[in-house]
């Protein structure tokens, strides 16, 4: 099987000088495209990650005050950390603490929870940090405590 180009005429016009000054523009225009792409896609993350980080649920009106205040959500989100951070997550303890929450009481938990890094730095949020961890048996468990979260 030949390779190469077939076209004499193609072939020809890629050998000439303004066939070469050709394919060189084609070739640094692509590198171009290339660094353009990476650059943006670079500063995209970087904009979301750095400027638009975590942001704080409001308390929802329809629904019944926090069950919890602030402190006791910061011992909460404390805790839940402490379960879920190293080699396997303690799921009893995670549970505990998320008993007796209302809606509100889990927003405020939520907040107080934040963004945090994982053993292998990445930032989650407390929903994703649970979904992360524990298998869809332990989840459905958990959405029976709180509901609509995930």
């Amino acid at each position: 099987m030949e390779k190469g180009l077939k076209n004499p005429a193609i072939t020809a016009f890629a050998a000439s000088p303004e066939g070469q000054k050709a394919i060189a523009k084609t070739t640094n225009l692509g590198f171009t495209v290339l660094k353009v792409v990476l650059i943006a896609g670079v500063a995209t993350v970087l904009y979301f990650k750095i400027f638009k980080g975590f942001k704080k649920i409001q308390e929802d009106k329809r629904y019944k005050p926090s069950n919890i205040n602030t402190t006791q959500a910061k011992a909460r989100s404390e805790a839940i950390y402490t379960a879920l951070l190293g080699a396997g997550a303690n799921y009893k303890t995670v549970e505990n603490n998320l008993t007796g929450l209302n809606h509100n009481g889990f927003i405020r938990l939520f907040n107080e929870f934040g963004e945090r890094r994982s053993a292998t730095l990445v930032k989650m949020n407390l929903v994703e940090w649970l979904q992360d961890q524990f298998n869809e048996a332990d989840i459905a468990k958990l959405r029976f405590l709180i509901k609509g979260f995930f």
